[in-house]
């Protein structure tokens, strides 16, 4: 079943406050970082007066946080979605990273800016990049688990595996907006490290057991 990435629900905002944030969105992509953009050219881009901006925002900082809280909570709600529509627990891989690359290639500006960003240097953006995969984890963790799709082992054990798995996904995201054409072999290989990685995660708590038990006196 095939998901259709649309922009989710979100809390009514003010026109100026959302041309804002497009017009911010299609000259960062353009731009070298984020941060070079000019709050003049960014007022013309949104086709505002330039003193509109601080009715909106503070910084443009806040411009560009705000923006990253809106792409998670979009990727949140629509990662919810596809985890629990998926049909049995084999789909849940496929359905889910399928419903990712198709919102990446579907907001190729955002996604790579808060990729961009995500590496660039330390600061209040790439903080919010930060914290929005950190809620990533969280839902990732508690949906999954909700569905019985997780080994049974501490939550302290399957964060590392989790953090592993979105950033495959997102990498995959990456190559997907360059060749959307290779969707297919993205599922099947996103698929196969879900699988090894949890196979080897239970082999790895096993073995402290199995070590045990062979050196017990017999």
């Amino acid at each position: 079943m095939t998901l259709e990435p649309t922009r989710t629900a979100a809390p009514r905002m003010a026109q100026g406050k959302r041309l804002l944030m497009d017009a911010a969105l299609r000259m960062a992509r353009r731009a070298s970082a984020a941060a070079a953009i000019s709050l003049r050219e960014l007022a013309r881009e949104a086709g505002l007066n330039h003193n509109t901006f601080y009715r909106h925002f503070s910084s443009q900082e806040a411009l560009l946080e705000e923006i990253v809280r809106d792409f998670g909570m979009q990727l949140r709600e629509g990662l919810k979605q596809a985890r629990m529509s998926a049909p049995t627990l084999e789909d849940i891989t496929p359905t889910v990273v399928g419903w990712t690359l198709d919102f990446a290639l579907a907001r190729q500006d955002i996604f790579l800016l808060a990729m961009r960003e995500r590496y660039g240097p330390p600061g209040p953006i790439r903080e919010a990049v930060e914290n929005m995969l950190r809620q990533l984890q969280d839902d990732m963790l508690s949906e999954l688990q909700v569905r019985q799709a997780l080994p049974p082992l501490p939550d302290s054990v399957l964060r590392p595996v989790l953090a592993i798995l979105i950033d495959h996904t997102f990498k995959l995201c990456c190559e997907h907006i360059e060749k959307p054409q290779a969707r297919a072999e993205r599922l099947a290989m996103a698929k196969m490290l879900f699988d090894t990685l949890m196979l080897g995660t239970i082999a790895r708590q096993m073995a402290p057991q199995q070590s045990r038990s062979q050196s017990a006196p017999q």
